[in-house]
Protein backbone atom coordinates (compact mmCIF):
# COMPACT_ATOMS: atom_id res chain seq x y z
CA UNK A 1 0.00 0.00 0.00
CA UNK A 2 1.57 2.99 -1.01
CA UNK A 3 1.09 6.29 1.19
CA UNK A 4 1.75 9.45 -0.25
CA UNK A 5 4.93 11.14 0.88
CA UNK A 6 4.38 14.20 2.86
CA UNK A 7 5.52 16.50 -0.09
CA UNK A 8 2.97 15.23 -2.78
CA UNK A 9 0.03 15.59 0.04
CA UNK A 10 1.09 19.18 0.55
CA UNK A 11 0.42 19.58 -3.14
CA UNK A 12 -3.39 18.17 -2.40
CA UNK A 13 -3.49 19.60 0.75
CA UNK A 14 -3.02 23.53 -0.16
CA UNK A 15 -5.59 22.87 -2.91
CA UNK A 16 -8.82 25.33 -2.86
CA UNK A 17 -11.14 25.61 -5.22
CA UNK A 18 -9.66 28.89 -6.26
CA UNK A 19 -6.22 27.42 -6.08
CA UNK A 20 -6.37 23.95 -7.99
CA UNK A 21 -3.32 22.31 -7.89
CA UNK A 22 -2.68 20.45 -11.54
CA UNK A 23 0.44 20.94 -13.95
CA UNK A 24 0.04 20.31 -17.41
CA UNK A 25 1.20 21.28 -20.99
CA UNK A 26 -0.28 22.37 -24.02
CA UNK A 27 1.15 19.90 -27.40
CA UNK A 28 1.33 21.20 -30.75
CA UNK A 29 0.77 18.18 -33.06
CA UNK A 30 1.39 18.11 -36.77
CA UNK A 31 -0.22 14.75 -38.57
CA UNK A 32 1.31 13.16 -41.52
CA UNK A 33 -1.41 14.48 -44.54
CA UNK A 34 -3.82 10.66 -44.87
CA UNK A 35 -2.23 9.44 -41.82
CA UNK A 36 -5.86 9.37 -40.32
CA UNK A 37 -4.89 10.53 -37.27
CA UNK A 38 -8.21 11.61 -35.42
CA UNK A 39 -9.88 11.37 -32.35
CA UNK A 40 -10.23 7.71 -32.24
CA UNK A 41 -7.08 6.58 -33.34
CA UNK A 42 -5.07 8.90 -30.65
CA UNK A 43 -7.65 7.33 -27.84
CA UNK A 44 -6.73 4.23 -29.29
CA UNK A 45 -2.89 5.24 -29.08
CA UNK A 46 -3.00 6.93 -25.30
CA UNK A 47 -4.91 3.15 -24.11
CA UNK A 48 -2.16 1.16 -25.55
CA UNK A 49 0.73 3.41 -23.71
CA UNK A 50 -0.66 4.62 -20.69
CA UNK A 51 -2.86 0.93 -19.74
CA UNK A 52 0.33 -0.55 -19.77
CA UNK A 53 2.07 2.32 -16.90
CA UNK A 54 0.22 1.29 -13.36
CA UNK A 55 0.50 4.49 -12.16
CA UNK A 56 -2.16 6.37 -14.32
CA UNK A 57 -4.81 3.93 -12.61
CA UNK A 58 -4.49 5.07 -9.39
CA UNK A 59 -6.71 6.88 -7.52
CA UNK A 60 -6.46 8.68 -4.14
CA UNK A 61 -8.54 7.10 -0.64
CA UNK A 62 -8.13 10.19 1.72
CA UNK A 63 -8.26 10.20 4.99
CA UNK A 64 -11.41 11.91 6.73
CA UNK A 65 -10.84 15.38 8.23
CA UNK A 66 -7.17 15.69 7.00
CA UNK A 67 -6.04 13.59 9.46
CA UNK A 68 -3.40 11.63 7.45
CA UNK A 69 -2.03 11.43 4.33
CA UNK A 70 -3.74 9.54 1.36
CA UNK A 71 -3.10 6.39 -0.10
CA UNK A 72 -3.19 5.35 -3.69
CA UNK A 73 -5.23 2.51 -4.45
CA UNK A 74 -5.82 0.74 -8.30
CA UNK A 75 -9.22 1.90 -9.68
CA UNK A 76 -10.88 -1.13 -11.37
CA UNK A 77 -12.11 -1.73 -14.36
CA UNK A 78 -9.53 1.04 -15.44
CA UNK A 79 -10.05 2.75 -19.10
CA UNK A 80 -7.07 5.20 -20.20
CA UNK A 81 -9.28 6.27 -22.99
CA UNK A 82 -12.47 7.49 -20.28
CA UNK A 83 -9.85 10.30 -19.55
CA UNK A 84 -9.65 11.78 -22.80
CA UNK A 85 -12.05 14.53 -24.42
CA UNK A 86 -12.08 16.07 -27.99
CA UNK A 87 -12.80 19.66 -28.74
CA UNK A 88 -12.79 21.48 -31.96
CA UNK A 89 -12.09 25.08 -32.24
CA UNK A 90 -14.51 27.18 -34.28
CA UNK A 91 -13.02 29.20 -37.39
CA UNK A 92 -11.31 31.23 -37.84
CA UNK A 93 -8.29 30.43 -35.71
CA UNK A 94 -6.07 31.95 -33.45
CA UNK A 95 -3.96 31.67 -30.18
CA UNK A 96 -5.97 34.07 -28.70
CA UNK A 97 -9.12 31.92 -28.97
CA UNK A 98 -6.94 28.78 -28.71
CA UNK A 99 -5.43 30.34 -25.12
CA UNK A 100 -8.99 30.93 -23.99
CA UNK A 101 -10.09 27.97 -24.28
CA UNK A 102 -7.14 26.14 -22.38
CA UNK A 103 -7.74 28.64 -19.40
CA UNK A 104 -11.38 27.87 -19.33
CA UNK A 105 -10.55 23.93 -18.79
CA UNK A 106 -7.52 24.46 -17.23
CA UNK A 107 -8.96 26.32 -14.24
CA UNK A 108 -11.65 23.18 -13.30
CA UNK A 109 -10.06 21.21 -9.97
CA UNK A 110 -9.69 17.85 -10.97
CA UNK A 111 -12.15 15.39 -9.84
CA UNK A 112 -10.56 13.06 -7.01
CA UNK A 113 -13.06 10.03 -7.27
CA UNK A 114 -10.82 9.51 -10.37
CA UNK A 115 -7.26 9.24 -11.16
CA UNK A 116 -5.93 12.55 -11.37
CA UNK A 117 -4.98 13.08 -15.36
CA UNK A 118 -6.91 14.09 -18.14
CA UNK A 119 -6.39 15.05 -21.52
CA UNK A 120 -8.37 17.01 -24.15
CA UNK A 121 -7.42 16.63 -28.36
CA UNK A 122 -8.37 20.29 -29.60
CA UNK A 123 -8.87 20.40 -33.34
CA UNK A 124 -9.42 23.23 -35.59
CA UNK A 125 -5.98 24.42 -36.45
CA UNK A 126 -4.61 25.12 -39.24
CA UNK A 127 -3.00 23.01 -41.70
CA UNK A 128 -5.08 20.03 -39.91
CA UNK A 129 -3.18 20.65 -36.66
CA UNK A 130 -4.12 19.57 -33.19
CA UNK A 131 -3.69 20.40 -29.89
CA UNK A 132 -3.67 18.10 -26.69
CA UNK A 133 -4.33 19.81 -23.43
CA UNK A 134 -2.25 17.44 -20.73
CA UNK A 135 -3.42 18.02 -17.03
CA UNK A 136 -2.17 16.59 -14.41
CA UNK A 137 -2.04 17.14 -10.41
CA UNK A 138 1.40 17.94 -8.49
CA UNK A 139 0.54 15.14 -6.12
CA UNK A 140 1.18 12.87 -8.81
CA UNK A 141 4.93 14.68 -9.97
CA UNK A 142 7.19 17.32 -10.11
CA UNK A 143 8.68 18.20 -13.54
CA UNK A 144 11.58 15.71 -13.50
CA UNK A 145 9.21 12.90 -12.99
CA UNK A 146 6.66 14.68 -15.67
CA UNK A 147 9.61 14.87 -18.18
CA UNK A 148 9.78 10.76 -17.65
CA UNK A 149 6.48 10.19 -17.85
CA UNK A 150 5.91 11.76 -21.31
CA UNK A 151 8.42 9.35 -22.60
CA UNK A 152 5.51 6.60 -22.70
CA UNK A 153 3.59 8.73 -25.33
CA UNK A 154 6.66 10.71 -26.87
CA UNK A 155 8.58 8.40 -29.77
CA UNK A 156 12.10 9.64 -31.98
CA UNK A 157 10.19 8.11 -34.99
CA UNK A 158 6.68 8.95 -36.48
CA UNK A 159 6.16 5.00 -36.51
CA UNK A 160 8.02 3.90 -33.76
CA UNK A 161 7.36 0.28 -32.02
CA UNK A 162 8.66 -0.32 -28.76
CA UNK A 163 8.52 -2.29 -25.31
CA UNK A 164 6.81 -0.12 -22.50
CA UNK A 165 7.72 -0.66 -19.20
CA UNK A 166 4.55 -1.68 -16.77
CA UNK A 167 6.64 0.64 -14.05
CA UNK A 168 8.71 3.37 -13.19
CA UNK A 169 9.94 2.73 -10.37
CA UNK A 170 10.35 -0.30 -7.79
CA UNK A 171 8.16 1.37 -5.47
CA UNK A 172 5.60 2.54 -6.85
CA UNK A 173 2.79 0.47 -5.89
CA UNK A 174 -0.84 0.84 -5.18
CA UNK A 175 -3.10 -1.72 -3.65
CA UNK A 176 -7.15 -2.37 -2.26
CA UNK A 177 -8.29 0.14 0.13
CA UNK A 178 -7.79 0.31 3.63
CA UNK A 179 -10.44 -0.53 6.16
CA UNK A 180 -11.53 2.21 8.30
CA UNK A 181 -10.16 0.93 11.29
CA UNK A 182 -6.53 0.62 9.45
CA UNK A 183 -6.59 4.12 8.07
CA UNK A 184 -7.34 5.86 11.90
CA UNK A 185 -4.93 3.60 13.20
CA UNK A 186 -1.71 4.28 11.14
CA UNK A 187 -2.84 8.36 11.21
CA UNK A 188 -2.40 7.96 14.71
CA UNK A 189 0.93 6.44 14.91
CA UNK A 190 2.11 9.17 12.01
CA UNK A 191 0.62 11.52 14.46
CA UNK A 192 3.15 10.68 16.86
CA UNK A 193 5.73 11.61 15.12
CA UNK A 194 4.39 15.24 14.47
CA UNK A 195 5.96 17.22 17.56
CA UNK A 196 9.13 15.87 16.55
CA UNK A 197 9.01 17.59 13.57
CA UNK A 198 7.47 20.66 14.46
CA UNK A 199 10.15 21.14 16.96
CA UNK A 200 12.75 20.61 14.04
CA UNK A 201 11.49 23.46 11.70
CA UNK A 202 10.72 26.07 14.79
CA UNK A 203 14.24 25.12 15.65
CA UNK A 204 15.47 26.15 11.92
CA UNK A 205 12.73 29.30 11.75
CA UNK A 206 14.78 30.38 14.99
CA UNK A 207 18.00 30.61 13.53
CA UNK A 208 16.70 31.95 10.41
CA UNK A 209 15.71 35.10 11.89
CA UNK A 210 18.56 35.57 13.94
CA UNK A 211 20.77 35.39 10.68
CA UNK A 212 18.20 37.92 9.11
CA UNK A 213 19.32 40.17 12.30
CA UNK A 214 22.95 39.81 11.85
CA UNK A 215 22.83 41.55 8.58
CA UNK A 216 24.29 44.62 7.61
CA UNK A 217 23.17 47.36 5.20
CA UNK A 218 24.81 47.14 2.06
CA UNK A 219 24.72 49.67 -1.21
CA UNK A 220 22.52 49.32 -4.40
CA UNK A 221 24.85 47.14 -6.20
CA UNK A 222 25.57 45.01 -2.80
CA UNK A 223 21.65 44.93 -1.45
CA UNK A 224 20.44 43.54 -5.54
CA UNK A 225 22.47 40.18 -4.13
CA UNK A 226 21.02 40.33 -0.45
CA UNK A 227 17.15 41.94 -0.74
CA UNK A 228 16.76 38.21 -2.34
CA UNK A 229 17.72 36.67 0.49
CA UNK A 230 15.15 34.10 1.78
CA UNK A 231 14.77 35.96 5.03
CA UNK A 232 13.75 38.82 3.03
CA UNK A 233 9.99 39.47 1.91
CA UNK A 234 8.93 40.40 -1.69
CA UNK A 235 7.86 44.26 -2.29
CA UNK A 236 3.94 44.34 -3.17
CA UNK A 237 3.46 44.57 -7.12
CA UNK A 238 0.35 44.40 -9.26
CA UNK A 239 1.32 40.92 -10.00
CA UNK A 240 0.19 40.25 -6.42
CA UNK A 241 -3.34 40.09 -4.61
CA UNK A 242 -6.00 37.53 -3.92
CA UNK A 243 -5.98 35.00 -7.20
CA UNK A 244 -9.32 34.09 -8.48
CA UNK A 245 -10.79 31.25 -9.92
CA UNK A 246 -10.27 32.26 -13.42
CA UNK A 247 -6.95 31.26 -15.78
CA UNK A 248 -5.48 32.94 -18.83
CA UNK A 249 -2.56 31.13 -20.91
CA UNK A 250 0.02 32.83 -22.82
CA UNK A 251 3.14 31.92 -24.68
CA UNK A 252 6.43 32.50 -26.70
CA UNK A 253 9.22 31.28 -27.36
CA UNK A 254 13.12 31.88 -28.14
CA UNK A 255 15.86 30.26 -29.47
CA UNK A 256 17.87 27.95 -27.13
CA UNK A 257 21.06 28.54 -28.87
CA UNK A 258 21.08 32.50 -28.16
CA UNK A 259 20.63 31.41 -24.85
CA UNK A 260 23.68 29.23 -24.53
CA UNK A 261 25.84 31.78 -25.98
CA UNK A 262 25.14 34.18 -23.91
CA UNK A 263 25.08 31.72 -21.05
CA UNK A 264 28.64 30.32 -22.20
CA UNK A 265 29.74 34.24 -22.98
CA UNK A 266 29.23 34.89 -19.32
CA UNK A 267 29.77 31.64 -17.42
CA UNK A 268 26.36 31.91 -15.94
CA UNK A 269 23.19 28.94 -16.47
CA UNK A 270 20.69 28.72 -18.88
CA UNK A 271 18.15 29.08 -15.74
CA UNK A 272 19.92 31.97 -14.98
CA UNK A 273 19.66 33.37 -18.56
CA UNK A 274 15.29 32.67 -17.83
CA UNK A 275 15.06 34.78 -14.99
CA UNK A 276 17.54 37.60 -16.60
CA UNK A 277 15.01 38.07 -19.78
CA UNK A 278 11.85 36.74 -18.01
CA UNK A 279 12.84 39.68 -15.27
CA UNK A 280 13.58 42.17 -17.64
CA UNK A 281 9.85 41.40 -19.17
CA UNK A 282 8.23 42.10 -15.76
CA UNK A 283 10.36 45.31 -15.63
CA UNK A 284 8.88 46.71 -18.74
CA UNK A 285 5.29 45.50 -18.34
CA UNK A 286 5.32 46.92 -14.76
CA UNK A 287 6.80 50.06 -16.04
CA UNK A 288 4.74 50.68 -18.92
CA UNK A 289 1.63 50.68 -16.71
CA UNK A 290 2.91 52.26 -13.90
CA UNK A 291 3.73 50.18 -11.19
CA UNK A 292 7.31 49.04 -11.15
CA UNK A 293 7.99 48.53 -7.34
CA UNK A 294 11.69 50.05 -6.64
CA UNK A 295 12.37 47.13 -4.72
CA UNK A 296 13.52 44.19 -6.83
CA UNK A 297 10.78 41.99 -7.88
CA UNK A 298 11.24 37.88 -5.82
CA UNK A 299 10.88 34.88 -8.18
CA UNK A 300 10.61 31.93 -6.27
CA UNK A 301 12.45 29.09 -8.54
CA UNK A 302 11.65 25.55 -8.24
CA UNK A 303 14.67 23.37 -7.43
CA UNK A 304 15.22 19.63 -8.23
CA UNK A 305 16.51 17.90 -5.62
CA UNK A 306 16.76 14.58 -6.80
CA UNK A 307 20.10 12.00 -7.39
CA UNK A 308 21.16 12.04 -10.63
CA UNK A 309 19.52 9.55 -12.76
CA UNK A 310 16.35 9.61 -10.20
CA UNK A 311 13.47 9.14 -11.63
CA UNK A 312 11.24 7.81 -9.48
CA UNK A 313 7.73 8.93 -8.82
CA UNK A 314 6.69 12.12 -6.91
CA UNK A 315 7.92 15.57 -5.56
CA UNK A 316 11.49 15.94 -4.62
CA UNK A 317 11.74 19.92 -5.32
CA UNK A 318 13.04 23.19 -2.86
CA UNK A 319 11.31 26.65 -3.78
CA UNK A 320 13.92 28.94 -3.49
CA UNK A 321 13.16 32.73 -3.20
CA UNK A 322 15.57 34.99 -6.36
CA UNK A 323 16.78 38.25 -6.89
CA UNK A 324 14.61 39.21 -10.17
CA UNK A 325 16.99 42.11 -10.92
CA UNK A 326 13.72 44.39 -11.69
CA UNK A 327 15.03 47.12 -10.41
CA UNK A 328 18.14 46.97 -12.40
CA UNK A 329 17.75 48.29 -15.91
CA UNK A 330 21.46 47.67 -17.71
CA UNK A 331 20.91 43.46 -18.74
CA UNK A 332 23.88 42.73 -17.60
CA UNK A 333 24.25 44.02 -14.50
CA UNK A 334 20.87 41.99 -14.03
CA UNK A 335 22.04 38.72 -15.20
CA UNK A 336 25.10 39.00 -13.25
CA UNK A 337 23.21 40.13 -10.04
CA UNK A 338 21.08 37.14 -10.46
CA UNK A 339 23.67 34.85 -11.22
CA UNK A 340 25.19 35.98 -7.60
CA UNK A 341 22.33 35.12 -5.73
CA UNK A 342 20.78 32.10 -7.47
CA UNK A 343 24.52 30.47 -6.63
CA UNK A 344 24.39 31.50 -3.19
CA UNK A 345 20.59 29.98 -2.54
CA UNK A 346 21.64 26.38 -4.05
CA UNK A 347 24.65 26.23 -2.55
CA UNK A 348 22.34 26.78 1.01
CA UNK A 349 19.97 24.64 -0.12
CA UNK A 350 21.92 21.61 -0.75
CA UNK A 351 23.95 22.24 2.19
CA UNK A 352 20.67 22.39 4.16
CA UNK A 353 21.32 25.96 5.24
CA UNK A 354 18.41 27.34 3.57
CA UNK A 355 14.65 27.63 5.54
CA UNK A 356 12.53 24.67 3.75
CA UNK A 357 8.96 26.37 3.53
CA UNK A 358 7.74 23.26 1.75
CA UNK A 359 8.63 20.87 3.98
CA UNK A 360 7.55 22.32 7.05
CA UNK A 361 4.23 22.64 5.68
CA UNK A 362 4.24 18.95 4.68
CA UNK A 363 5.79 17.64 7.03
CA UNK A 364 5.21 19.13 10.52
CA UNK A 365 1.24 19.89 9.69
CA UNK A 366 -1.68 17.86 8.94
CA UNK A 367 -3.21 17.97 6.00
CA UNK A 368 -6.37 19.14 7.02
CA UNK A 369 -4.61 22.01 9.39
CA UNK A 370 -2.56 22.37 5.99
CA UNK A 371 -6.06 23.26 4.05
CA UNK A 372 -7.18 25.61 6.62
CA UNK A 373 -4.33 27.23 6.45
CA UNK A 374 -4.11 27.78 2.74
CA UNK A 375 -7.32 29.08 2.82
CA UNK A 376 -6.84 31.73 4.83
CA UNK A 377 -3.71 32.92 3.26
CA UNK A 378 -5.82 32.96 0.11
CA UNK A 379 -8.19 35.27 1.01
CA UNK A 380 -5.71 37.26 2.79
CA UNK A 381 -4.40 39.54 -0.24
CA UNK A 382 -2.27 41.96 0.75
CA UNK A 383 -2.37 41.66 4.54
CA UNK A 384 -0.47 38.43 3.93
CA UNK A 385 3.36 38.44 3.61
CA UNK A 386 4.55 37.92 0.44
CA UNK A 387 7.08 35.51 0.36
CA UNK A 388 8.10 35.75 -3.66
CA UNK A 389 6.34 37.87 -6.32
CA UNK A 390 5.70 34.66 -9.16
CA UNK A 391 7.16 31.49 -9.89
CA UNK A 392 9.62 30.99 -12.41
CA UNK A 393 10.51 27.20 -13.11
CA UNK A 394 12.56 25.46 -16.28
CA UNK A 395 12.04 21.90 -17.15
CA UNK A 396 14.58 20.31 -19.69
CA UNK A 397 12.91 18.15 -22.56
CA UNK A 398 14.21 16.46 -25.61
CA UNK A 399 16.57 18.30 -27.96
CA UNK A 400 15.20 15.94 -30.69
CA UNK A 401 12.57 16.34 -33.09
CA UNK A 402 9.93 14.49 -31.03
CA UNK A 403 6.36 12.53 -31.91
CA UNK A 404 3.19 11.15 -30.69
CA UNK A 405 0.43 9.05 -31.73
CA UNK A 406 2.67 9.58 -35.53
CA UNK A 407 1.92 13.43 -35.28
CA UNK A 408 5.23 15.45 -35.20
CA UNK A 409 5.19 17.51 -32.01
CA UNK A 410 5.90 21.36 -33.48
CA UNK A 411 6.13 22.84 -29.57
CA UNK A 412 5.84 21.60 -25.90
CA UNK A 413 3.95 24.73 -24.08
CA UNK A 414 3.96 24.01 -19.83
CA UNK A 415 1.28 25.10 -17.55
CA UNK A 416 1.23 24.98 -13.73
CA UNK A 417 -0.35 26.33 -10.96
CA UNK A 418 -0.78 29.57 -8.60
CA UNK A 419 0.31 30.10 -5.62
CA UNK A 420 -1.59 32.23 -2.99
CA UNK A 421 -1.41 36.11 -3.61
CA UNK A 422 1.01 34.74 -6.48
CA UNK A 423 -1.33 35.77 -10.23
CA UNK A 424 1.55 34.64 -12.18
CA UNK A 425 3.30 31.54 -13.07
CA UNK A 426 6.08 31.63 -15.79
CA UNK A 427 7.04 27.84 -16.43
CA UNK A 428 9.98 26.89 -19.41
CA UNK A 429 10.73 24.29 -21.20
CA UNK A 430 13.25 23.63 -23.57
CA UNK A 431 12.54 21.19 -26.72
CA UNK A 432 14.15 21.09 -29.81
CA UNK A 433 16.28 23.94 -29.71
CA UNK A 434 13.63 26.20 -28.65
CA UNK A 435 12.82 27.42 -25.00
CA UNK A 436 8.88 27.68 -24.52
CA UNK A 437 7.43 30.09 -21.69
CA UNK A 438 3.94 29.06 -20.32
CA UNK A 439 2.48 31.97 -18.63
CA UNK A 440 -0.04 31.12 -16.68
CA UNK A 441 -1.83 34.23 -15.02
CA UNK A 442 -5.06 35.69 -13.04
CA UNK A 443 -6.76 37.57 -15.66
CA UNK A 444 -7.78 40.39 -12.81
CA UNK A 445 -3.64 40.74 -11.32
CA UNK A 446 -2.28 40.32 -14.82
CA UNK A 447 -4.22 41.62 -17.78
CA UNK A 448 -2.75 41.96 -21.28
CA UNK A 449 -0.72 38.71 -20.74
CA UNK A 450 0.40 38.36 -23.97
CA UNK A 451 2.03 41.48 -23.79
CA UNK A 452 4.15 40.66 -21.22
CA UNK A 453 5.16 36.97 -23.21
CA UNK A 454 5.89 39.40 -25.96
CA UNK A 455 8.19 41.11 -24.07
CA UNK A 456 10.65 37.78 -23.19
CA UNK A 457 12.23 37.57 -26.67
CA UNK A 458 12.32 41.51 -26.65
CA UNK A 459 14.31 41.54 -23.56
CA UNK A 460 16.73 38.39 -24.89
CA UNK A 461 17.12 40.86 -27.73
CA UNK A 462 18.32 43.68 -25.34
CA UNK A 463 21.04 41.34 -23.85
CA UNK A 464 21.96 40.56 -27.14
CA UNK A 465 22.82 44.04 -27.98
CA UNK A 466 24.01 44.80 -24.73
CA UNK A 467 26.88 41.95 -24.78
CA UNK A 468 27.69 43.21 -28.72
CA UNK A 469 27.95 46.67 -27.73
CA UNK A 470 30.05 45.16 -24.96
CA UNK A 471 32.27 43.48 -27.05
CA UNK A 472 32.76 46.27 -29.34
CA UNK A 473 33.87 48.57 -26.95
CA UNK A 474 36.56 46.27 -25.62
CA UNK A 475 37.76 45.91 -29.44
CA UNK A 476 37.87 49.77 -29.92
CA UNK A 477 39.79 50.13 -26.47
Amino acid sequence: MQQLTPQDTAFLSIETPELPTHIGGLVFLRPEAGSGFGFAAFAEFVRERLGAVDRFSWQLQEVPFGLDRPYWVTRENFDPADHIHEIRLPAPYSHESLSKLVGRIFERPMDRSRPLWDMTLIGGLPGGRYAVLWRTHHCMMDGASGASLTEQLFDITPDAKREIAPKLSEDATAGERLSTSKIYGRAMMNASVLPQKQSKYLGQIANSLLTKDKKETKDKAGSSTSESDSNVLAPKSRLNGVVGPHRGFAWSSVSLDDVKRIKNTLGVTINDVVLAITGGAVRDYLEARGGLPSKSLIASVPVSMRAKGDTAIGNQIRELPIYWGTDCEDPIERLTAIHNHASEAKRKAHEGDAFDLIGMVSEALLPGALNLLMRGAAKAGDHMPLPANAVVSNVPMAPMPLYCAGALIEQVIPLSLLAPTQGLNITVLSYCGELHFGLVHDPALVPEAWDLAGLIGKNLQKLQGALDREFEDSISA
